[in-house]
């Protein structure tokens, strides 16, 4: 396309071979019309920009020059009148330039297009045809839709597919919402495998985020999670609407609420989105309200640019003791008021382990969505039936696998809680018991002492009493009193519970063809929801935030940044 010329051709430099000074016009469309950009076809009308080039070379050996672009004017000129086709000019400058085998190539992405040309010059004489973007493109969208089903048709059998979805896992709960012109507008899902497993066997903690959709149409996918008691993600429920709005969030959090019934000392975790909080509080008024303190970490990068103030925060907001959290808070305010008086204001009850006046258990940050929202990277491209069911398809897997896991341990607790109890357990061998009754002791450690409860499960470091795992102290209690430090965890922890909670089954939902739906379902009409698609390339990945940046990667074998061990080339003296 013509606008291609320019961008091949304008640039601080270019790297040629084999070129000498040339002069040429390169031509940028004006206007264009009913497209979403530049198409040319012979004798079509159009007005057009001209710009005038100086190309000139710089020597950098016998075989390669440096080349500088200049425009000489820059001259608006509207013209009636044929316009030759996009490829005959390009093809037209191409031979001025007379790269012979050389290309042009912008320099952050020479490796790249260099590939992409050697593949293309591969290909050609193998397959004898050379095809535009937009028909590559176009041939995708045929291929995926020849796979994957129309996007249109996947909504309007969407109503079918959640009937059918009731009717093989009974208790399911799904809603699909319509306008008043039919157009899809929300959708939920929670599985009764999952509510079930949760009320009987899942600390009462959930997280809730929401992720952009990448199909034809777009949306948002709404994710309710929660953690096993192995630390492993536990799904709970699904929803999709536009946006993360006011509406959307609170359609989404009354669903979950109808589901689940009320929940006692129920904690909600999330980022500090407006809508989640106003949602959470009035759908949930009883719950306890929690934000992540990752992300609120990452806002203190943003805003405070100091890396000494985000590790403080980290250690601040983990601070099981009042005491210390004053402490490291104290440090962090001497550093920077302003960013004491910012975590304030969100209110330290919310973000703080030590000031938590709900059972959090120790689940500090969203990761738990986070996470999922990984493992569905390829799934949000699909359409939404296609979404739905893979997300149906992924709890089937992990209840089975999960299931096998854990009637396999042979541990009384989980993996993950033998394995925290076995670290606690190495840090009480040195502690010294002092009793004050059958059940009451005090622990000492380097001069720090500590006063435990294994009646109440209480000790005044407070780890055992947020964790619901026993300290290093309670662990020395117990070895003084010869008591079973296994029977003071949480029974979220135990293997037990754990199996209870992968004990029922998720069933699929079969052919299409196959099913049995009444008519009056059968017939419902779910059009594509109102949403316009944003010019250029569609966005495949999330907008990081602005504490986040680029990982780089450094080699543990010699210790430089860029490359890992086993890429390494470096000699070790």
């Amino acid at each position: 396309m013509p606008s291609e010329i320019d961008k091949e051709l304008n640039g601080d430099s270019m790297l040629m071979q084999k070129s000498r000074h040339i002069h040429c016009d390169s031509v940028e469309t004006l206007t264009v019309d009913g497209e979403n950009g530049p198409r040319f076809q012979n004798e079509s009308l159009e007005g057009y920009k001209v710009h005038d080039w100086n190309i000139n070379e710089t020597a950098i050996n016998e075989e390669d020059y440096r080349m500088n672009t200049n425009p000489t004017s820059d001259k608006q000129v509207t013209q009636i009148g044929s316009f030759r086709t996009s490829s005959t000019q390009s093809a037209e400058i191409l031979t001025m330039i007379d790269t012979n085998d050389g290309f042009i190539h912008d320099n952050p992405i020479i490796i790249e297009d260099v590939a992409n040309e050697r593949q293309n010059m591969m290909q050609q004489p193998i397959y004898g045809v050379q095809i535009s973007y937009d028909k590559a493109w176009r041939a995708k969208e045929l291929a995926f839709g020849s796979i994957r089903g129309s996007p249109e048709e996947s909504y309007n059998t969407l109503s079918s597919y959640c009937n059918v979805l009731e009717q093989k896992n009974l208790g399911t709960i799904t809603d699909i919402v319509t306008d008043c012109d039919n157009q899809f507008k929300y959708f939920f899902m929670s599985i009764d495998a999952s509510l079930v497993g949760f009320h009987t066997s899942i600390r009462p903690v959930i997280a809730v985020d929401g992720t952009f959709l990448k199909a034809k149409y777009l949306g948002t996918l709404f994710i309710a999670a929660c953690k096993d008691g192995n630390n492993q993600i536990y799904p709970l429920a699904f929803g999709i609407g536009d946006s993360e709005n006011d509406a959307s969030w609170d359609w989404f959090l009354q669903k979950l609420h109808d589901a689940l019934g009320h929940i006692d000392d129920l904690f909600v975790i999330s980022d500090r989105h407006g809508s989640i909080e106003k949602a959470v509080h009035k759908v949930f008024p009883y719950a306890r309200h929690g934000v992540c303190t990752y992300h609120v970490g990452q806002n203190l990068k943003t805003k405070f640019k100091n890396p000494a103030i985000h590790k403080l925060f980290h250690d601040v907001a983990h601070a099981y003791h009042v005491s210390e959290f004053n402490f490291i808070f104290g440090q962090l305010e001497m550093i920077d008021p302003r960013a004491a008086r910012y975590l304030m204001d969100i209110g330290v009850d919310r973000w703080a382990c030590s000031y938590s006046t709900g059972k959090r258990y120790n689940i500090m940050t969203t990761g738990i969505v986070q996470s999922l929202n990984a493992v569905l990277k390829n799934a949000r491209d699909l359409p939404v039936l296609q979404l739905v069911e893979e997300l149906r398809n992924l709890l089937q897997k992990w209840f089975v696998t999960r299931q096998q896991q854990a009637m396999s341990m042979l541990t009384e607790l989980t993996m993950w809680a033998d394995g925290e109890l076995h670290s606690r357990y190495n840090m009480s061998a040195t502690y010294l018991v002092e009793p004050i009754n059958s059940k009451e002791c005090n622990v000492n450690y380097v001069g720090i002492s500590a006063q435990v409860n294994l009646d109440t499960r209480s000790c005044t470091c407070r780890q055992f009493d947020l964790d619901h795992i026993p300290c290093a102290h309670a662990i020395a209690a117990c070895s003084f009193y010869n008591i079973s430090c296994y029977t003071l965890c949480s029974k979220y922890f135990t293997t037990k519970t754990l199996l209870s909670s992968y004990s029922e089954c998720i069933y699929p939902t079969g052919n299409e063809i196959d099913w049995v739906v009444p008519n009056h379902i059968r017939d419902k009409v779910v059009l594509p929801p109102k949403t316009k698609r944003p010019t250029g390339r569609p966005r495949k990945v999330r907008i990081s935030s602005g504490g986040e940046g680029k990982h780089t990667s450094r080699c543990s074998r010699c210790g430089q940044y860029g490359h890992n061990r086993k890429t390494c080339k470096r000699p070790i003296p």
